[in-house]
C-alpha cells in the first residue's frame, strides 16, 4: 500500500499549470518539523518535501496562505520515468486550526 500522511506547513507554491489533458497542476514545497519515536528514542526531524496537487485538490492548495499548516494525504511516486526522485502526490488536504 502506498499511502502517505504528513502534517506540514506550506512553504512555497508554483503558479498553476495544466497537463496535456487539461487538468490543473500545482507544485509546492511542504515543511515538516517535529519529533518521532525511533527505537524507543525521540528523534527531531526537519525536512522539506516536494509535492504536487493535480485536479480538484489544487483548489485547496490555491487558497492556502504560505505558512499555513495542514494534514496532507496522498501517495509517493517518482517524478518521471527518468527521474526517480520521489514526489508527494496530494489527493486530500485538511487545514489545521
Amino acid at each position: 500500500m502506498n499511502h502517505f500522511t504528513l502534517t506540514a506547513s506550506l512553504v512555497s507554491k508554483d503558479a498553476i499549470r495544466f497537463t496535456p489533458a487539461g487538468l490543473p497542476v500545482i507544485y509546492c514545497q511542504l515543511e515538516y518539523r517535529g519529533e518521532v519515536i525511533e527505537v524507543n528514542q525521540q528523534r527531531k526531524i526537519q525536512m522539506n518535501v516536494e509535492a504536487i496537487a493535480i485536479g480538484p485538490v489544487h483548489q485547496a492548495l490555491l487558497q492556502m496562505d504560505l505558512g499555513a499548516q495542514a494534514v496532507f494525504e496522498g501517495f509517493m511516486a517518482p517524478k518521471t520515468l527518468r527521474n526517480q526522485r520521489l514526489v508527494f502526490h496530494i489527493n486530500h488536504i485538511q487545514l489545521k486550526n
